[in-house]
C-alpha cells in the first residue's frame, strides 16, 4: 500500500520528533516505513504485557491506496522538502530472535544461514 499521512494539529506518536502539525510524508508501496526509532524502542521497552493506551490532544490523518502516486515537480523542488527524513531510523535494530530448533538443517557461516 502507499500511504499518505499528515499531522493537523499536536505531536505525532510514531514521529514525535520533527513532524511538525501542517506535515506530512508519502511512502510508495515497497518504501520501509513507519514508527522513528525513538518510538519504536519507547515502545518495544515497556514490554509484552503493556494494552492499548490513549493518545489525546492530536489530531493526523492517513490515506492509504494500492495505487502508486505521482510526486509533482513542484512538491519536488520545495524548500520544505526535508531530505533527512530517513535519519529517523538510523540506529534501528531488529529486535526479533528465531529460535534455533526453527532453523533445520540450517547453520550459521559468518553471520550467514546457509543449509548444510
Amino acid at each position: 500500500m502507499s500511504e499518505f499521512m499528515g499531522l493537523i494539529h499536536g505531536n505525532y506518536e510514531a514521529k514525535d520528533d520533527g513532524f511538525l502539525p501542517g506535515g506530512a510524508s508519502l511512502h510508495n508501496c515497497m518504501t520501509p516505513h513507519g514508527p522513528d526509532t525513538k518510538s519504536y524502542e519507547a515502545t518495544i521497552s515497556r514490554g509484552n504485557n503493556v494494552g492499548p493506551h490513549k493518545i489525546t490532544d492530536t489530531l493526523a490523518f492517513m490515506f492509504e491506496s494500492s495505487l502508486i502516486p505521482r510526486i509533482s515537480r513542484s512538491a519536488l523542488e520545495s524548500p520544505f522538502l526535508d531530505h533527512d527524513y530517513y535519519q529517523c531510523w538510523i540506529g534501528l535494530r531488529s529486535h526479533f530472535t528465531v529460535p534455533e530448533k526453527s532453523l533445520g538443517s540450517l547453520t550459521l557461516n559468518n553471520g550467514i544461514r546457509t543449509k548444510e
